[in-house]
């Protein structure tokens, strides 16, 4: 059996002083349980604020720009700057943790349909917005303009603007939208008819909204420019292209004729006779269709020509016998009237009717030695020539006649020569530079010649006999031979 310890004794100011000590660390125990229980409490009602009303970032753009607002409870949205202003329009969209809010202000727009003007306060984005808060409906073919220029019904009116109280959106102008509508009327094509629906105001623009193309020679009736009115006939006559062939000459005729004739009449054909017709006047031809025309064409030409100077003959008895000085002249010039005849656009006959001299020429002057002279030197004997001659030159040789020229037949000039000689056997053409004009020569195998012309390709030692056109196409074989030079 355990007896208990005694008690020790303590007096009575030590009991009561542990008394009070007992007590003070009961008080603090207490108030440390409390302090801990109320942090608990207040963290669990924050945990639970925070999942029953989640805070979220929203912005707001308004009149006064773009802000960011915190905000926890659903009242306070409502409460923000700027959302409650009369008649507009707010946009709001929502992201994680982000909400967005617009705030679109009216705007004036001015709508002008059926002659009558009206003036709106929308928040519509789009044309077809603003018409149908005025309660105008389209048609099919109705035209819809923004400020003058054609739009789609979801044409933007001006972008979007969030407010119209600035300053830059007090002076920016109103839209105005124009309706116009679709007209009944009723369009000829050659033979086709048709009934169409347009806006246009006219002739010119209702060509346009078909898709046409007027050309010059097409027919519009009434004029481009005429406007329009419901019900009226427009009558279009497309022109045609026409192949024409005039005297061998290819044209393309975009026209509005219909028959060989009328395509006739309009070619500028002059005093010309038609002699050859591929259709018959009354014939009808189609787009593509090819005419050939042949006339008879009588033509005067008047063109300026050189005249030849005239060659004067004097004899000089101081000049020895036998040598020939020669003075160029001056070619004048004359004005030929010519009747030149075309068959189907081909030179037929050409003739000279009238000769008129503008400038006259410069004679010639061939002057002939006569004085008799004794003296002996080197004597050539051939079967075309038996004399003294005065030197002996190898040259290259070649031939020519009057057709060479660069004359036709019936030209004045035809056949002369530089000293307005006629080209045939014994007339020489050379180099003045080598073998003076005038000079005598004999050449073996062709005979005597005297050098009275003078050719671009003769230069040097190179000569061009003459012969007459009789003499055939080769009178002459080209190649170098020795000539003899008498003067």
């Amino acid at each position: 059996m355990t007896q208990a310890l005694p008690r020790p004794y303590l007096p009575s100011r030590l009991r009561d002083e542990r008394r009070q000590f007992v007590r003070r660390a009961r008080a603090r125990i207490f108030r440390g349980r409390n302090h801990a229980a109320a942090v608990l409490a207040v963290a669990a009602v924050t945990v639970l604020g925070v999942v029953a009303f989640p805070s979220r970032d929203t912005l707001v753009v308004s009149e006064s720009g773009a802000r960011l607002y915190h905000t926890v409870f659903p009242g306070e949205l409502a409460a923000l700057p700027g959302l409650a202003q009369p008649n507009q329009r707010t946009r709001v969209f929502e992201t994680a943790g982000l909400s967005g809010i617009g705030i679109q202000a009216p705007r004036s727009v001015t709508i002008t349909v059926d002659g009558r003007d009206l003036s709106l306060m929308t928040t519509a984005s789009t044309v077809g917005g603003a018409l149908a808060e005025a309660g105008v409906a389209l048609g099919p073919r109705d035209r819809v303009r923004l400020n003058g220029v054609v739009a789609s019904p979801a044409a933007p009116l001006a972008g979007f603007r969030i407010a119209d109280s600035s300053a830059a959106a007090a002076h920016s102008p109103a839209p105005v939208v124009t309706v116009e509508r679709a007209r009944r009327l009723v369009v000829y094509i050659d033979a086709l008819r048709l009934e169409v629906q347009s806006p246009a105001a006219t002739v010119e623009e209702l060509i346009a909204d078909l898709g046409l193309v007027v050309r010059e020679a097409d027919l519009v009736e009434p004029a481009l420019a005429t406007r329009l009115d419901a019900g009226m006939a427009v009558r279009l006559a497309p022109a045609r292209t026409i192949n024409v062939v005039l005297d061998g000459r290819p044209h393309a005729l975009y026209t509005r004729a219909a028959t060989a004739g009328e395509v006739l009449a309009l070619l500028d054909l002059g005093d010309a006779q038609v002699i050859d017709l591929s259709h018959e006047p009354g014939d009808y031809l189609a787009a593509g269709a090819t005419l050939v025309v042949a006339t008879l064409r009588t033509a005067r030409e008047e063109v300026a020509e050189p005249l030849p100077p005239p060659v004067l003959v004097e004899e000089d008895p101081a000049l020895p016998k036998g040598q020939v000085r020669l003075t160029p002249g001056q070619p004048g010039e004359i004005r030929v009237v010519y009747e030149a005849i075309y068959r189907n656009g081909v030179l037929e006959r050409r003739e000279a009717v009238a000769r008129t001299v503008t400038r006259s020429p410069v004679p010639a002057r061939q002057v002939v030695g006569t004085l008799e002279t004794g003296g002996s030197g080197n004597i050539l004997a051939s079967p075309e020539y038996t004399g003294p001659y005065r030197k002996k030159v190898t040259v290259w040789a070649t031939w020519y006649n009057a057709s060479h020229g660069p004359w036709s037949r019936e030209h004045p000039a035809y056949g002369r020569t530089a000293t307005g000689a006629i080209v045939d056997r014994g007339i020489c053409a050379v180099d003045p530079d080598y073998i003076p004009l005038g000079t005598r020569f004999v050449v073996p195998g062709y005979g005597l010649c005297v050098a009275a012309d003078v050719g671009g390709g003769i230069k040097g030692w190179k000569i061009d006999l003459g012969f007459p056109e009789s003499a055939g196409p080769n009178p002459w074989r080209t190649g170098n031979v020795d000539i003899y030079i008498l003067d």
